[in-house]
């Protein structure tokens, strides 16, 4: 088995420490899944995430995971000037395209 890392930020954050998973967690992969699997299998709400990051890269949450990676799982809202700049907008609407079908 391999591991990757989890992050959550914002009230993700706090459904972690709700579910007593420490941040960064450590989690096991039995094999490739996506970042979305990811999310199902941790059972984070589709609507409480807005992007991810994986290796400090916005991606879509169609992204495969691989051994040593590293996701942050980010909701709506998250303030910042820098929104727009980082891609939010463009990654958003590929992860509402690929959640609602």
């Amino acid at each position: 088995m391999s591991k990757i890392e989890v992050l959550a930020f914002g009230k993700l954050h706090f459904l972690f420490s709700e579910r007593n998973w420490p941040i960064p967690m450590a989690y096991e992969l039995e094999n490739p899944i996506t970042a979305d699997q990811l999310r199902i299998e941790l059972d984070i709400p589709a609507e409480d995430v807005e992007v991810v990051f994986i290796n400090r890269l916005l991606k879509p949450i169609s992204t495969l995971l691989k051994p040593g990676d590293r996701i942050a799982f980010v909701p709506h809202g998250v303030p910042s000037i820098h929104r727009f700049n980082l891609g939010f907008y463009e990654v958003r609407e590929e992860h509402k395209k690929e959640v609602d079908g």
